[in-house]
């Protein structure tokens, strides 16, 4: 997809090299705002799926731990931006590839999600450990807000690419017919 969008540049100047860094910084802050706008959307959609049937086996397995449990949440919840933007920087000819890995990340993630103890029992099963207890469920927050945004970014990356393209075909056929 990296390919795609730096393809459509023309020559890479000391201008266009600006241009595209304020390209991409705009993109950045969009995608947070519209992240930021969504994001109740997603913690409703994780509530949902949250109370669909459980496999017990894994639920007991991931409730014997619990402190393992919920940091091992904040890699598979880093695994699906991290995929993202993997599939942005590194094009394949079969986009699929991309699409398949970045569905099997988020399907862990979900799936680890809904099987993991509360976060809000931390303090519950931990009274001790009140400050680690709200950082962790602040840190859960904070990951479903970064994921949201990479996937935002990616989209929207997505669409300039598609747009560029066809503005490309366009161009092609206006020169082929003048």
């Amino acid at each position: 997809m990296h390919a795609l969008i730096t393809h459509s540049q023309p020559s890479p100047g000391a201008h266009h090299r600006s241009r595209g860094k304020g390209l991409l910084l705009a993109l950045g802050l969009a995608s947070l705002a519209v992240a930021g706008i969504v994001l109740p959307f997603v913690w409703d959609l994780l509530g949902f799926v949250n109370g669909l049937p459980k496999m017990g086996w894994l639920q007991s397995a991931l409730a014997f731990s619990p402190v393992f449990s919920w940091l091992m949440m904040f890699v598979w919840g880093m695994a699906v931006p991290a995929a993202l933007i993997y599939a942005l920087y590194h094009p394949q000819p079969h986009a699929w590839a991309h699409a398949g890995l970045v569905a099997a990340t988020m399907l862990v993630a979900i799936t680890w999600y809904v099987h993991m103890p509360a976060a809000a029992q931390c303090t519950a099963l931990y009274p001790q450990a009140g400050m680690a207890c709200s950082v962790l469920q602040w840190g859960f927050s904070m990951s479903l807000g970064v994921a949201t945004a990479a996937y935002v970014f990616i989209v929207f990356m997505v669409a300039l690419s598609s747009l560029g393209l066809l503005a490309e075909c366009v161009g092609r056929q206006d020169a082929e017919q003048g």
